[in-house]
C-alpha cells in the first residue's frame, strides 16, 4: 500500500527507546503488580525462583514478543514477511520489529498489543486460575516488558480508525497520517 504524503497530515507518535523503557515502568509495572497481587489474593502464596533456565525463558520470550508484533502486523495489516525488519537498538539493548510499509492504524494497534495479551495478560490470568505461580510470574514479567508497547497504544488512543500509520524506523512508535479532511 502506498500513502500519498500530500493528502495526509502527519503526527509523530514516537518516543526514544529509553522513553519506551521508562513507559514499561509507568504502564507495565502496575498491570504486572496487579497480576502478582491477584495470584497472592486468590492463593495466599506466590513462590518465585531465579535460575539460568528462567533467564533463557526470558531471552526466548523477548524474541517471541518481537515475532508476535510482526505476526500481528502481517495478519491484520496483510503485510508480507519481507515488509518486516528485526533488529536490536544497541544503545538501549532494545530488540525491535519494524513494519517497513504503512498500515491502517487498527492493524498497527493489534500488532502492538498482541505480545502483551499473548505473553503477558493471558498467561498471568491462566496462572492465577490454575494456581501456577511460575506462569503468573511469567505473565507479569512479560506484561512489564510490554509496557513500552502500552505507552505507544496510549499515544494512539485518540487517533481515528481512518488514519494510516508509518512505523518509525529509529524510535519506538510511529508517525500517524490523518486524511487531510480529518486534521
Amino acid at each position: 500500500m502506498e500513502v500519498s504524503q500530500t493528502s495526509y497530515h502527519r503526527i509523530d507518535r514516537s518516543v526514544s527507546f529509553a522513553q519506551a523503557n521508562l513507559g514499561a515502568l509507568v504502564f507495565g509495572a502496575p498491570l504486572a503488580l496487579l497480576l502478582l497481587l491477584g495470584h497472592l489474593a486468590v492463593h495466599q502464596s506466590l513462590t518465585l525462583s531465579a535460575s539460568w533456565e528462567a533467564l533463557l525463558v526470558v531471552i526466548v520470550g523477548v524474541i517471541i514478543h518481537e515475532g508476535l508484533h510482526a505476526a500481528g502486523w502481517m495478519i491484520a495489516g496483510r503485510l508480507p514477511l519481507n515488509a518486516i525488519k528485526f533488529g536490536l537498538n544497541v544503545k538501549t539493548l532494545s530488540p525491535f520489529a519494524h513494519a517497513k510499509q504503512p498500515l491502517p492504524i487498527n492493524a498497527y494497534r493489534f500488532g502492538t498489543a498482541l505480545p502483551c495479551l499473548a505473553l503477558g495478560i493471558m498467561p498471568g490470568l491462566i496462572g492465577i486460575a490454575g494456581n501456577w505461580p511460575l506462569v503468573t510470574s511469567f505473565g507479569a514479567l512479560f506484561t512489564l516488558i510490554a509496557g513500552g508497547d502500552l505507552l505507544i497504544l496510549w499515544l494512539l488512543r485518540r487517533d481515528p480508525a481512518t488514519a494510516q500509520v508509518v512505523d518509525h524506523p529509529d524510535r519506538a512508535g510511529c508517525e500517524v497520517w490523518l486524511p487531510a479532511n480529518n486534521s
